[in-house]
Protein backbone atom coordinates (compact mmCIF):
# COMPACT_ATOMS: atom_id res chain seq x y z
CA UNK A 1 0.00 0.00 0.00
CA UNK A 2 1.52 3.20 -1.03
CA UNK A 3 -0.65 5.13 1.24
CA UNK A 4 1.43 3.67 4.07
CA UNK A 5 4.61 4.93 3.54
CA UNK A 6 3.49 8.60 3.94
CA UNK A 7 1.65 7.86 6.67
CA UNK A 8 -1.65 9.54 4.91
CA UNK A 9 -4.44 7.33 6.25
CA UNK A 10 -3.66 8.22 9.64
CA UNK A 11 -3.10 12.26 9.08
CA UNK A 12 -6.40 12.02 7.28
CA UNK A 13 -8.12 10.14 10.60
CA UNK A 14 -6.65 12.68 12.92
CA UNK A 15 -7.43 15.70 10.70
CA UNK A 16 -11.45 14.42 10.74
CA UNK A 17 -11.22 13.81 14.43
CA UNK A 18 -9.96 17.56 14.74
CA UNK A 19 -13.02 18.80 12.94
CA UNK A 20 -15.55 16.80 14.59
CA UNK A 21 -13.94 18.03 18.02
CA UNK A 22 -14.15 21.80 16.09
CA UNK A 23 -17.81 21.34 15.53
CA UNK A 24 -18.54 19.95 18.86
CA UNK A 25 -16.70 23.28 20.28
CA UNK A 26 -18.72 25.35 17.98
CA UNK A 27 -21.92 23.92 19.41
CA UNK A 28 -20.49 24.22 23.18
CA UNK A 29 -19.90 27.94 22.41
CA UNK A 30 -23.26 28.39 20.90
CA UNK A 31 -25.07 27.03 23.47
CA UNK A 32 -23.18 29.25 26.01
CA UNK A 33 -24.26 32.10 24.29
CA UNK A 34 -27.86 31.32 24.23
CA UNK A 35 -27.70 31.22 27.81
CA UNK A 36 -29.68 34.05 29.72
CA UNK A 37 -26.06 35.56 31.49
CA UNK A 38 -23.49 33.65 29.30
CA UNK A 39 -19.77 32.80 31.19
CA UNK A 40 -17.31 34.71 29.55
CA UNK A 41 -14.59 32.91 30.98
CA UNK A 42 -16.06 29.48 29.70
CA UNK A 43 -16.35 31.38 26.42
CA UNK A 44 -13.46 32.77 26.25
CA UNK A 45 -11.84 28.86 27.07
CA UNK A 46 -14.00 27.35 24.51
CA UNK A 47 -12.68 30.16 21.84
CA UNK A 48 -9.20 29.52 22.69
CA UNK A 49 -9.72 25.77 22.50
CA UNK A 50 -11.59 25.94 19.23
CA UNK A 51 -8.56 28.16 17.59
CA UNK A 52 -5.94 25.73 18.95
CA UNK A 53 -7.91 23.09 16.99
CA UNK A 54 -7.95 25.06 13.96
CA UNK A 55 -4.50 25.76 14.21
CA UNK A 56 -3.54 22.46 14.37
CA UNK A 57 -5.97 21.34 11.48
CA UNK A 58 -4.23 23.88 9.19
CA UNK A 59 -0.89 22.09 9.93
CA UNK A 60 -1.80 18.63 9.48
CA UNK A 61 -4.07 19.38 6.23
CA UNK A 62 -1.03 21.66 4.79
CA UNK A 63 0.88 18.37 5.90
CA UNK A 64 -1.14 16.34 3.74
CA UNK A 65 -1.20 18.38 1.28
CA UNK A 66 2.42 18.41 0.82
CA UNK A 67 2.96 14.75 1.26
CA UNK A 68 0.21 14.44 -1.98
CA UNK A 69 2.22 16.81 -4.17
CA UNK A 70 5.55 14.67 -3.11
CA UNK A 71 3.92 11.41 -3.96
CA UNK A 72 2.40 12.69 -7.06
CA UNK A 73 5.87 13.79 -7.95
CA UNK A 74 7.64 10.52 -7.11
CA UNK A 75 4.95 7.89 -8.97
CA UNK A 76 7.57 5.06 -7.77
CA UNK A 77 6.93 6.14 -3.69
CA UNK A 78 10.92 5.81 -3.78
CA UNK A 79 13.14 8.38 -1.73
Amino acid sequence: MKTAKTGTPSLEARVQALRSRHAALEQDIEAEQRRPLPSMSRLRVLKSRKLMLKDEMTYYSGLLQTLSSMHRGNPQGAA
